[in-house]
């Protein structure tokens, strides 16, 4: 019976260690979002990060990419007629934008071969598995940005710190050269008197 119970344990760790990785990583979810009365196909990947964050991240990706935005409409940002070497090696057109909530951040990506043919898992897999991976590289993007500015933050605490001491330290090294002068004269005052005649 115990033998039976330690089979039982290893099994259910075993069937739920996968699960528990994949947790960590970004939920990448598939469907309609509107651009104005449009419909477009799109993925979405939700962030627990500061939408300043996920926008600069997303951007600089796009700046990366030499890719120039054609316009805006509704919220999204298009870009048509590019090459985004991360998603697809075929020009294509790609719709962005960004929504934040309750401290969570919304991308909403979509891309199409041109005339509204969007991009979805069943029509083109691999192309919906890049956009897959690039959300899931974003996340890793956004967690490293967070943690330079962190580290940036330290870095100016410091500096401010050690200038501070610097100031200290000066004022240290003036009052001791002042010290050292007042002895000197004090010195001079000590000489022997001078010679009886």
């Amino acid at each position: 019976m115990l033998f039976n119970m330690k089979l039982i344990k290893l099994l259910l760790v075993a069937l739920i260690f996968p699960f528990i990785t994949n947790a960590q990583e970004v939920l990448v979810r598939e469907g309609n979002e509107k651009m104005g009365k449009t419909k477009l196909w799109c993925f979405s990947a939700t962030y627990p990060y500061d939408k300043s964050i996920t926008i600069d991240i997303m951007e600089k990706n796009i700046a990366d990419a030499n890719m120039k935005r054609s316009s805006r409409k509704k919220g999204f940002s298009i870009y048509r007629g590019v090459t985004w070497q991360t998603i697809s090696n075929k020009k294509g057109d790609y719709y962005y934008k960004i929504r934040s909530k309750k401290g969570k951040t919304t991308v909403y990506l979509c891309a199409s071969s041109g005339y509204d043919n969007y991009v979805t898992t069943k029509t083109d897999p691999e192309t919906a598995g890049s956009i897959v991976r690039y959300f899931q590289k974003m996340d890793g993007q956004i967690k490293t940005a967070i943690a330079i500015k962190e580290k940036e933050k330290e870095l100016l605490e410091i500096s401010e710190k050690n200038a501070e001491i610097k100031k200290q330290l000066d004022k240290t090294k003036e009052n001791e050269a002042q010290k050292t002068k007042e002895i000197e004269n004090l010195k001079k005052q000590q000489a022997a008197p001078p010679a009886v005649k």
